[in-house]
């Protein structure tokens, strides 16, 4: 029979889809009682009754991993042997990438029956790789060929393939920066795959030349503390002796690159990251003293942490060194405040010594009752197999041994809470939350404030002891609950108004200030609680605190709060806000300078609630009033481009604003360049008209102001912008439109007076906004 008579192109494909159906079960009655075995055996017979000539490399690879879907991969591998070189013969320029794609294939299926051999295809495939790939970004062949050598656990060939990979990093112009960085990660890469080969003598020269590489990397390269850390990473676990030098390096290597230094805050960030390393290191050398000695610097969260995974391995360090009383402490704090990773280890170990520790079982109980009656743990358990006992048998134990224990009462307290009865959980909240800032997270002192205003008459409420928290972010969160009334709402069980916006600003605001003192207690000393050192959590709150302080008229401790947090964890909130403590202070060089920052701070990272509306007229008056008026034309080319830049149905929806904003910069620019004004004043004068909004046809009116010939027509734009006035727009904006009609009506009267020359100052008096 000739290729020609097998199956091939459209109706292989057929026959494999019949055979993939045959693997599943489609119809309505899915308890099927066919063995999975069963269903694998007869596709492969459905297979071997045709033959079969796939045509090309793309019909060959499904072949062939179809068959190793159905664990034959002799099969699959003798399939690709028939027909490689027939198949290869028709792929013509796409000859190479073909011949690599079945190489890979090739490795694959060999891994089943023959892995000697499939190692021994590695070397050849990955100089296939490289010759084909070394100038291309596209890394999908590396990928899959460095899976295989991983499941081959081929160390060596792995080794050896990294300078290739890298080579082809280094064609790539946009990673110039990252050289001697990649270069220093192939380096240890390099040293891993050696260790793991049993090559060990060869781990700590390649190590010291990676920190070597960082150490002395010109200074065009991007070498920064993240990068050192990364590099800590791996050198920790190779060569953990290694690690002092590399710290030592990078404080210095630092300390030429950063002008000025970073914050208080960031080094403090930074110096967690170093504990942490620093007591691995000592937990790897067996000095399990020295590593608990400086764990409780490094057991806090960081911005960059997805899990508490510092805190378990604590706790497995304090279960090593026998120190039990503490570790069943940080395994109650761990699910007290449902921390990921370390909850888990603490639920784990509960589990594991409840039984057999009766000096601590109490504690043990506790961590058992809360993974089943807090939401938070129970979603951080669901992978776990389940405590032996329900939540109210460990329970009863403890309120044998100890009835007043306080988690006893935090627990009572969150439950009825959650369940809105919160006239019974006001007294036990008052005594778990209240009573013990230690314990007062904040959802915790949230739900204490939603069961004082539910269950108590508002005086009351408000002259019970301030309850504290001894945690920066947890005053941070309570405050950001009590500040927003649809957030406390729910909590207080939708049965009583929740109250005013001015009674509860000072709360937030205390919230707030005790929050800050604690977040900068930590940058100074190293010491707090658990998310005490959270750079982006200080960042927030600093925003937050600032714009309270803005709304006083405090501007300048707004301003210093939102430097604070510029210089910790910058985002565009913080320069908007700085713009507008500019305008509070009447620093006109300043609120330029401000906007400045936040548009190319903007077009660099992205603020997605950017506003310039907001804003561009304050910029206007502040250049107008510095003598900068040409300026203003550059403001006006980027509200352009921002609008521009927006969907169709964002435009629609924010037009108003845009062509509020557009009058505004106009009327400031047309008292020294009227000629360039009018053509666009003439552009949106209908559609302003048609706006029936106040403030954009005032702005257009004050505008024509300049134009001497135009000034009957300019009373009448402000007249019609009068009858605009509705209550929203104020008692200033009804203010701002008659002292325009007045200034316009004798500004028209001095113009036909006998004796007017119809000249206008550069600086008419009449523009005072």
């Amino acid at each position: 029979m000739t290729p020609t008579d097998a199956l091939q192109g459209e109706a292989l494909y057929a026959l494999l889809d019949q055979a993939r159906d045959l693997l599943h079960d489609y119809g309505e009655d899915r308890h099927t009682t066919i063995h999975p075995q069963e269903r694998m055996a007869a596709a492969a017979e459905l297979l071997n009754q045709q033959p079969l000539a796939p045509a090309s490399a793309d019909e060959l690879e499904l072949l062939h991993d179809f068959w190793l879907k159905l664990e034959q991969p002799a099969t699959a591998n003798a399939a690709l042997q028939q027909h490689r070189e027939r198949v290869l013969a028709t792929e013509g320029h796409a000859r190479a990438e073909a011949t690599i794609r079945l190489n890979l294939s090739d490795i694959h299926s060999r891994m089943g029956f023959d892995p000697d051999a499939a190692r021994a295809l590695l070397p050849p495939t990955a100089q296939a790789i490289d010759a084909r790939f070394r100038e291309s970004d596209d890394d999908r062949y590396w990928q899959s060929w460095n899976w295989l050598a991983h499941q081959l656990h081929a160390w060596e060939a792995v080794a050896d393939a990294l300078p290739l990979q890298r080579a082809q990093e280094r064609c790539n112009p946009e990673l110039a920066e990252d050289a001697a960085y990649l270069d220093a990660l192939l380096l240890v890469r390099t040293a891993d795959y050696r260790h793991k080969a049993g090559r060990h003598a060869e781990v700590p020269a390649l190590v010291q030349s990676a920190i070597h590489t960082l150490r002395d990397a010109p200074a065009d390269q991007h070498v920064d503390f993240d990068r050192w850390m990364t590099l800590a990473e791996h050198v920790l676990h190779l060569a953990p002796h290694s690690l002092p030098a590399l710290l030592m390096d990078c404080e210095h290597k630092l300390a030429q690159l950063e002008s000025p230094p970073p914050s208080q805050a960031v080094q403090a960030h930074r110096q967690v990251k170093i504990t942490r390393l620093q007591a691995q290191a000592c937990a790897q050398a067996g000095q399990l003293d020295a590593a608990l000695q400086l764990a409780p610097k490094g057991r806090v969260s960081l911005t960059d942490d997805n899990t508490d995974a510092f805190s378990a391995l604590s706790l497995g360090w304090l279960v090593q060194a026998g120190r039990m009383q503490e570790a069943a402490d940080l395994a109650l704090e761990s699910v007290l405040h449902a921390r990921p990773g370390s909850a888990v280890a603490a639920f784990n170990l509960a589990k594991q010594q409840f039984p057999g520790d009766p000096a601590h079982a109490t504690t043990w109980a506790l961590v058992l009752a809360i993974s089943q009656t807090d939401e938070d743990v129970r979603r951080l358990l669901a992978q776990q197999t389940r405590a032996p006992h329900p939540a109210n048998f460990y329970l009863d134990r403890v309120r044998a041994a100890q009835p007043q224990h306080p988690v006893l009462a935090l627990i009572e307290g969150m439950r009825l809470a959650k369940q809105r009865q919160l006239e019974q959980a006001l007294p036990l909240l008052e005594i778990g939350v209240g009573q013990h800032p230690e314990m007062a997270d904040g959802n915790k002192l949230s739900a204490l404030w939603a069961a004082r205003f539910a269950a108590l008459p508002l005086e009351e409420a408000l002259a019970r002891p301030f309850p504290t928290a001894e945690g920066a972010h947890w005053c941070y969160a309570a405050g950001v609950v009590l500040d927003d009334a649809d957030d406390l709402a729910p909590l207080m069980g939708g049965k009583k108004k929740v109250p005013a916006q001015a009674t509860r600003e000072p709360l937030v605001v205390r919230y707030y200030e005790e929050g800050l003192r604690r977040f900068e207690h930590f940058w100074a000393t190293g010491e707090g609680r658990h998310h005490d050192a959270d750079l982006h959590v200080y960042s927030m709150l600093c925003n937050n605190l600032a714009i309270k302080y803005r709304f006083m008229g405090r501007y300048d401790e707004a301003a210093e709060l939102h430097h604070k947090g510029l210089a910790s964890s910058p985002f565009a909130e913080h320069h908007n806000s700085l713009i507008w403590c500019s305008v509070g202070m009447d620093n006109d060089a300043q609120t330029v300078a401000d906007a400045e920052r936040l548009w190319h701070y903007a077009q660099e990272h992205g603020y997605s609630r950017h506003e310039p509306t907001r804003y561009l007229p304050s910029v206007a008056y502040a250049l107008y009033r510095l003598d900068r008026d040409d300026e203003i034309s550059i403001w006006m080319e980027r509200l352009d481009e921002w609008f521009g830049e927006l969907t169709p149905d964002v435009q629609r929806s924010v037009r108003r604003n845009y062509l509020s904003a557009l009058m505004s910069l106009l009327d400031f620019f047309s008292s020294t360049r009227p000629e360039l004004v009018l053509p666009r004043l003439r552009e949106h004068q209908d559609e302003v008209i048609a706006l029936k909004d106040c403030y954009a046809l005032r702005r257009l009116a004050c505008a024509l102001e300049a134009y001497p010939e135009l000034l009957e027509e300019c009373v009448a734009l402000h007249q019609q912008a009068h009858s605009y006035l509705v209550p929203e727009d104020g008692e200033e904006e009804e203010q701002m439109v008659l002292s325009g009609i007045e200034r316009a009506q004798r500004k028209l009267a001095e113009r036909d007076a006998p004796s007017s020359s119809a000249t206008t100052n550069r600086r008419p008096w009449w523009r005072f906004w």
